[in-house]
């Protein structure tokens, strides 16, 4: 192996430090030590006979790295920090992971269901911000509904949030306030440039979710929320000629909601 230490080129094998070494004795070990054929060295006692270098003119951690290198077993005090056999590194044997063989704990078995209501329309007030319908100040699902283009694809929108009314203040004014939420600007600009093009959108909240058979599900908690905006954002998203504004990092991004 050829190298450079202290400005100079060397080559260095594992022979060349067996030839340097052969007639020497090894010094007291202070800290790190190489084993050369069963005989534990110095580092740099072992570096330097084979460079012929000032022992002052390297770093141990280099000796130490070169050394590994071509084969030799390198430590510190009574711990083998690398056990080289040659020139190989050892192999590991893995074993191919197989969850068939896996012990079954439970089955989680999760149904969803709620009812999409129609809050009204969103039109473009005077300043040409985002105008809502009215909306209750409690936990809940929304969705914007962009409708049908002219190759007949639905635009969709669906989110989660703590307090209906505030999110929706939210949209508003995500421009005008700089606000720092970045879907909260993203679906800004698309409310406006589809209304202003001519286009309609419907606004729905779902404010009740069950799940199992039936039982409520208490939507002040953020893990339900995001339960039920995830079975309706896939459930749009698997159906045929919809498109759906979702991003997974909405969906996972704490800006992206409260």
């Amino acid at each position: 192996m050829e190298f450079t230490l202290a400005g100079q080129s060397f080559e260095l094998t594992t022979d060349i430090v067996r030839r340097k070494l052969a007639g020497r004795a090894p010094e007291s070990i202070q800290e790190y030590w190489v084993d050369v054929d069963g005989v534990r060295w110095p580092v740099k006692q072992v570096m330097a006979l084979a460079t012929g270098l000032n022992r002052r003119a390297f770093q141990s951690q280099n000796s130490r790295r070169l050394l590994e290198r071509i084969g030799f077993s390198v430590g510190q005090g009574g711990s083998v920090i690398s056990a080289n056999q040659g020139s190989a590194r050892p192999r590991v044997s893995r074993t191919a992971f197989d969850p068939a063989a896996l012990d079954l704990l439970e089955t989680i078995d999760i149904r969803v269901a709620f009812d999409w209501l129609r809050a009204g329309p969103i039109i473009l007030d005077n300043e040409g911000l985002p105008k809502f319908p009215p909306l209750p100040r409690v936990p809940g699902l929304y969705r914007y509904d962009f409708g049908l283009d002219d190759a007949g694809v639905r635009t969709l929108y669906i989110g989660e949030s703590v307090e209906l009314a505030r999110r929706a203040s939210n949209y508003r004014n995500a421009k005008t306030d700089r606000s720092r939420q970045r879907t909260s600007r993203r679906i800004h600009k698309e409310i406006i440039q589809h209304l202003e093009a001519g286009g309609s959108i419907d606004f729905a909240i779902a404010t009740r979710v069950t799940i199992h058979d039936g039982e409520d599900t208490d939507l002040r908690l953020k893990s339900a929320r995001r339960l039920a905006e995830n079975a309706a954002v896939l459930r749009a998203q698997t159906t045929p000629v919809t498109r759906v504004l979702n991003i997974d990092a909405d969906l996972g991004d704490p800006e992206a909601e409260e």
